[in-house]
């Protein structure tokens, strides 16, 4: 298994740059049975390609050490021994320390230094621990990433070294992916909140943003889930005064509800609500409807739900949230119906197709 971050490893080659004289980091250690290579350290930028910062030969006891200028933001590092490679996270000034050997650079390695960087070893070791799964296997592996390692990241760059990992050429969390869509929601939500002018949560939400367009674009005909199937899957979330609104309040009151799960930020949500509001004055208070929003900006989504006369609610753990399991939500937005009686009747695909139906 290749395993590779976020892209196929850049060439080996660098120019010994020397400091600025500003704040630096620094990582040493030993590399048993390495006396005499070079030793490089990368960066990565935004479009899979890593750039040499620096390199050093080591020493004929195995030992290195090597600085480079504090980045402005954390960044993700690595140190490459021949087609072998470490990564690590740097935040500002740290001081790392990694223990290995030439046989085992990249795979069997000690990294200390900072929590992060442990965590990020920590990960890279149960990936490279994982041989040739299935997709069950696969994706209970995901979740389990998620939860160690991704659910408090709290927008933090391992985070996200850990969602556009590549391995064998191919993301480990695909953003086309409907399923592994929602791991880049969340991500984004966590550095809109704790780290909204970072630019890797800019760039994750940009991509989450992109797949899910694309699946829009290319959504076929879903599954509708019949009468008497199920009533309803209940939510409880708040309105934009902060006030938790329940669905199963509002269904079953003897009008139909129209559930609506959207971005309300999103390109095309304007022209998406005028329709959806056009709709809504024709039914003249014959119909409820109750919109879920999953934008991971809460003032923003705030200004926009205000200006609409029905429910809306922001789901703060965006399409991460267990409600976009229970209501099979492959794309958005996307449109449910109640009955006047509380029965999940029908799923329109489209804004014309739910004004024929109610």
């Amino acid at each position: 298994m290749k395993i590779s971050y976020p892209a196929a490893a850049a060439a080996v080659f660098c120019l010994a740059l020397s400091s600025c004289g500003g704040p630096e980091f620094k990582i040493d250690g030993e590399v048993y049975g390495a006396e005499g290579k070079s030793l490089v350290l990368e960066k990565s930028d935004f479009h899979g390609r890593w750039i040499p910062v620096d390199s050093v030969k080591i020493g004929g006891t195995g030992k290195f050490s090597i600085k480079a200028d504090a980045p402005a933001s954390p960044e993700v590092y690595r140190l490459s021994l021949g087609d072998r490679f470490v990564y690590f996270p740097v935040d500002s000034v740290e001081n790392l320390t990694l223990t290995t050997s030439a046989a085992g650079f990249g795979s069997d390695f000690s990294l200390s230094g900072t929590p992060q960087a442990e965590r990020m070893a920590a990960f890279e070791k149960e990936l490279i621990a994982l041989q040739s799964p299935d997709s069950a296997a696969l994706a209970g592996f995901k979740r389990k990433v998620y939860s160690e390692y991704i659910r408090d990241g709290r927008g933090s760059i391992v985070s996200y070294y850990v969602l556009t990992k590549i391995v064998d050429g191919k993301p480990l969390y695909d953003p086309a992916d409907a399923e592994d869509a929602k791991y880049y929601a969340a991500v984004a939500t966590q550095f809109d909140n704790y780290r909204p002018d970072d630019p890797h949560g800019r760039m994750v939400k940009e991509v989450s943003l992109q797949a899910m367009r694309a699946r829009n674009s290319a959504q076929g005909k879903k599954t509708v889930i019949r009468a008497n199937e199920l009533r309803v899957l209940d939510i409880d979330l708040p309105d934009e005064k902060g006030k938790n609104v329940k669905l199963s309040d509002v269904v079953g009151k003897g009008k139909p509800v129209v559930v609506v799960f959207s971005m309300m930020n999103a390109p095309e949500s304007p022209a998406f609500n005028r329709q959806l509001a056009r709709i809504y004055e024709s039914k003249k208070g014959a119909v409820e409807f109750y919109q879920v929003s999953f934008d991971p900006g809460q003032y923003e989504w705030r200004e926009a739900a205000s200006n609409l006369p029905w429910i809306t609610v922001l789901d703060p753990n965006g399409t991460a949230s267990n409600t976009v399991v229970d209501y099979n939500l492959g794309a958005l937005p996307a449109v449910f119906i109640y009955d006047a009686a509380g029965d999940l009747v029908d799923r329109p695909e489209s804004l014309d197709d739910l004004e024929r139906k109610i």
